[in-house]
């Protein structure tokens, strides 16, 4: 997924950005005495590439996931709130390696606690998710001009989602992140 996003307001600044989902992902991890392995029949990572002039504050919305579902490779990027995205979204879902465009998607978040179930609609209905978190990934950092908060949760993502030939495609405990971002920079 390729996209290059304005801001209405702010005519000099865009983002530039490539997320790829669904990439087979082998090798292993040490930490501390402990070794992970990972192997590409069931471990998949996700590219995050971007460039731009970005606006001095502003807020991000971003999830995503891959994975195996029914023998199946699945996966999906969501997002909004950085840039105008009323052209077109960053929200694409990866079914059996074909991407199925999505429109606008909602991030329904309890503030009070990020470790609560999240809620996930769309507006045209073809993207629905409930959210189970795992743990919070998060950081606060506030120096006067430079300002973040973070918070990056792991969690289950279990839902539907509509193919663009009518096609639903139920998804069930898919392990991803979703994200809520403020910076000030």
């Amino acid at each position: 997924m390729v996209i290059a996003t304005p801001w209405k307001n702010k005519p000099k600044c865009f983002y530039y950005n490539q997320k790829i989902n669904c990439m087979p992902t082998e090798g292993t991890v040490k930490y501390g005495n402990k070794e992970y392995s990972f192997k590409k029949e069931n471990s998949f990572a996700v590219l995050d590439w971007g460039r731009g002039v970005w606006p001095y504050k502003d807020i991000w919305y971003w999830g995503s996931a891959s994975g195996i579902q029914d023998g199946v490779s699945v996966g999906f990027n969501i997002g909004y709130g950085f840039g105008d995205t009323s052209a077109a979204t960053e929200n694409i879902f990866y079914y059996n390696n074909k991407g199925h465009k999505l429109d606008q998607i909602t991030f329904h978040i309890d503030e009070s606690d990020y470790l609560k179930p999240w809620k996930f609609t769309s507006n045209d209905g073809r993207f629905e998710m409930d959210f189970e978190p795992i743990i919070d990934r998060n950081s606060k950092v506030n120096l006067l001009i430079f300002k973040s908060v973070q918070h990056q949760v792991f969690g289950y993502f279990t839902g539907k989602v509509i193919l663009d030939d009518g096609t639903e495609v139920k998804v069930d405990k898919l392990l991803g992140f979703a994200e809520k971002v403020i910076n000030q920079w």
